[in-house]
């Protein structure tokens, strides 16, 4: 019986011994050490923080600003400092062809913003915002890291609507976003819009209201009574400015941008040709149209525009050209080209007041002063630089 038992456990051991070797991965006799075929890719993480700012850094930081509306003027202090509390926290990820390269952690501050309005010498409202009340309008990009930069004050329509520009600038740099906003009467925010960006593509133009102050505009978009809104931008806007009640022109450069694969390069096409100011009624309807290249874009957009209202003409220099564009404000389709060399230049600036004298400082620091005999271009001095 014992032999039995012995012979019947030997059998059931040997029947495990077999299953644990089929259930068992065969492994070689000697296990090679090979190195691995894929590298794990690191993603570079880089952390900032902003520096502390001090007010004395900023000699702009506090503005006064004067609006007159028929007999009332409006003034207006805006200031701005920094509160240096790191609380706003930005991540930015750059992917190429879908795989995360760089991971940008940035701890930005918030500031305060603080604007007094009165009108002929009554207080108004005083009112201070932050980034929070703005970021809850619009976030064009550049506010969280923006640094303290003072709004400007530029008018009040007629419906109540005081207007402001303010850039959102960011740190150690010249680019950024251009923005206006609005309150009301009561210092209440209503609207906050980007309209354009410094950097290479910034237009030359102000939130400004139309005579009347009916209207108003930047140089993208042109607003009215009722939430009318026009909008008559195209990518690289160079200005736009009323010239009556009803009317207001607008300059473009007609820029187009493409990517050559070939090549793995961006290309840049300037149309030089195609009427590229416009002028406009605040209903939208095309008035007159022109061709001008007078304008300058090194950094940002700069037009030598200026208007004679006794005489409702427009005028635009062209520096290279040596040509004085003028257009009437009354009827756009009328216009007319000096050209300054068939012109008087002055020696030095008259002393006697029978022309009326305007002064313009070109893109290249030069400054002109021209003077007309109702709308007749007479004589003009320069002082270049």
């Amino acid at each position: 019986m014992g032999i039995l038992a012995f012979l019947a456990f030997v059998s059931c051991e040997k029947q495990k011994a077999a299953r644990q070797k089929l259930e068992a991965p065969s492994l070689p006799s000697e296990m090679a050490i090979a190195s691995p075929t894929t590298v794990m890719e690191k993603v570079d993480t880089t952390y900032y923080t902003q520096h502390p700012y001090k007010r004395r850094e900023y000699p702009y930081m506090k503005r006064k600003s004067e609006f007159k509306a028929g007999e009332d003027v409006y003034t207006a202090i805006t200031e701005v400092y920094s509160l240096n509390d790191s609380s706003f926290t930005e991540i930015q990820r750059d992917s190429v062809q879908g795989k995360l390269k760089s991971v940008q952690i940035t701890k930005a501050h918030n500031h305060v913003y603080k604007i007094q309005l009165s009108k002929n010498g009554k207080p108004l409202f005083s009112k201070q915002f932050t980034k929070h009340d703005f970021l809850k309008l619009e976030n064009d990009g550049f506010i969280i890291e923006s640094v303290p930069i003072a709004a400007e004050f530029r008018g009040v329509t007629e419906d109540g609507r005081v207007l402001f520009d303010i850039w959102f600038g960011l740190p150690e740099s010249d680019y950024g976003g251009i923005s206006f906003f609005a309150t009301d009467l009561k210092g209440n925010l209503l609207q906050l819009e980007s309209y354009s960006s410094t950097g290479g593509n910034g237009c030359d133009g102000i939130v400004h209201t139309s005579p009347n102050r009916r209207y108003f505009l930047n140089c993208h978009t042109l607003y009215g009574p009722d939430g009318y809104k026009f909008k008559f931008s195209k990518p690289d806007m160079v200005t736009a400015e009323f010239i009556s009640d009803t009317s207001f022109f607008a300059l473009y450069d007609y820029v187009e941008h493409s990517y050559d694969k070939v090549k793995k390069e961006w290309e840049t096409k300037y149309d030089r040709e195609s009427n590229n100011l416009i002028f406009y009624h605040i209903n939208g309807r095309k008035l007159a149209s022109y061709r001008y290249d007078g304008f300058y874009n090194e950094l940002d957009y700069t037009a030598p525009v200026f208007g004679l209202k006794d005489y409702d003409l427009l005028f635009m220099l062209n520096e290279e050209k040596q040509q004085l564009h003028s257009y009437s404000t009354a009827n756009p389709t009328s216009s007319k080209i000096w050209s300054l060399k068939e012109v008087t230049q002055l020696k030095k600036r008259p002393k006697n007041d029978i022309w009326k004298e305007q002064p313009l400082e070109s893109f290249l620091g030069n400054k002109y002063h021209f003077y007309f005999s109702s709308d007749t271009l007479k004589a003009f001095y320069v002082k270049e630089n």
